[in-house]
């Protein structure tokens, strides 16, 4: 072993190191799991699962987190040792996911954690996947399982996993909805069967729901999530990173009230809704128009790194999305890392990771102080940097379109 590579073996067993010893001083927050516990437990005694008001998902998640309540109940420290210990694996098997479709070679999880991942690129994103992956930490929020859900989907889309991997993810969609997103991709591809599985893991979620809750009480609790909690305007505190609320800081005098920095201009509502739809509509034509020639014909690498695209946009899109959210930008970190390890990017590409990489990261309050983090937060400088990665790995896609890497 090389010198560099074995400083760089320190490294990484010092992020580690340093993420359990972070996840063991967190052990006893109440986080969003508190809010998963109580969904549970009020299944379990058939009371209103929204007469909690932490309990914002649709009535399928409640149920799923029966487990997590019954072991709540039997141990409040094992069942946070076991929900952290679920978060680690998720993170690191999503990690596994992506490099095992870019390099096209299976890995064991000891190949990953003491080979892999000492390359300095790959060292490089995995640093850069922890701050958010902390957030999720520290909260102990669901996100990377819901990631995990998505590699798997994505890495075995066309092989003999499929139903399972496509199951997995409809399972996914009905307890927290936001990786739907996906499907859009699916459909441009035509992946009838795997769409087709999805669904029926949707159709899961909500059998389930008819089986606990009966068939009133199941439509009840839908049209109630719909119309109280998924319809309504949605906080725009400055925690919340989402491209909506973004808009609504930047365009709204609402603001003034809730974060006390004043907008740009005053617009109703309904306009700043044209605006996003607007910017969705353009960031999906511009990938429309650059890549339309490969749509009918397009290789399993091209139809990767397209959701990769998606994945990237999952925090900014989804309307409430706080910065552990942020965790799905982790396969397109790897990727970029990827094609800079292989020597396949330009400046133009790395120019713009960089950007991306100061407005997500470094808007931290361990690197700035928490008063500089509000303000980047207040003026929206964390979806800037989502949608700069976007960009980043459009325009690494064109540099392999005209390398000629997808025919």
């Amino acid at each position: 072993m090389s010198p560099a590579q074995k400083r760089n073996r320190v490294l990484l067993n010092l992020i580690y190191l340093l993420l359990l010893i972070f996840a063991l001083l967190k052990v006893k927050e109440k986080g969003d799991f508190i809010g998963y516990v109580n969904a549970g437990n009020l299944v379990l005694n058939q009371n209103d699962i929204y007469s909690d008001v932490l309990n914002t998902w649709p009535p399928a998640f409640s149920i799923i987190s029966i487990p997590l309540a019954i072991v709540h109940n039997f141990s409040f420290i094992f069942v946070r040792v076991l929900w952290m210990g679920i978060i680690f694996f998720c993170f690191f098997f999503s990690i596994k996911s992506c490099l095992e479709v870019l390099n096209k070679k299976r890995y064991t999880y000891k190949e990953l954690l003491t080979a892999v991942l000492v390359s300095p690129y790959y060292l490089l994103a995995l640093f850069l996947s922890c701050r958010s992956f902390m957030d999720n930490i520290m909260y102990l929020q669901i996100n990377v399982v819901m990631l995990a859900a998505c590699c798997y989907y994505i890495q075995h889309i066309d092989d003999r996993k499929t139903g399972l991997s496509s199951v997995l993810l409809g399972l996914s969609i009905g307890a927290k909805v936001y990786n739907i997103l996906l499907l859009p991709v699916a459909i441009l591809f035509r992946k009838w069967s795997s769409i087709i599985y999805v669904l029926l893991g949707i159709g899961l979620t909500f059998v389930l729901c008819l089986l606990i809750f009966g068939v009133q009480q199941t439509i009840d609790y839908y049209k109630h999530w719909y119309t109280e909690i998924a319809s309504v305007k949605q906080s725009i505190v400055h925690r919340n990173q989402s491209l909506i609320a973004g808009l609504i800081r930047m365009f709204s005098k609402e603001n003034l009230e809730v974060n006390n920095t004043a907008p740009i201009i005053d617009l109703p509502y309904s306009t700043i809704n044209y605006i996003q739809l607007f910017i969705i509509g353009f960031l999906s034509a511009t990938y429309l128009f650059l890549f339309s020639g490969l749509l009918k014909s397009a290789n399993r690498d091209f139809v990767f790194h397209s959701f990769l695209l998606v994945l990237t946009m999952i925090p900014v899109l989804t309307p409430v999305s706080w910065k552990a959210n942020y965790i799905f930008t982790l396969p397109a970190f790897f990727f970029i890392c990827h094609t800079i390890k292989n020597k396949i990017s330009t400046i133009a590409v790395v120019a713009l990771f960089i950007l991306s990489i100061v407005a997500l990261c470094l808007s931290n309050e361990t690197f700035i102080g928490r008063p500089a983090m509000y303000f980047l937060e207040n003026y929206n400088v964390p979806i800037i940097g989502g949608i700069l990665l976007f960009f980043t790995v459009l325009t690494q896609i064109k540099v392999l379109k005209n390398k000629a890497f997808y025919v």
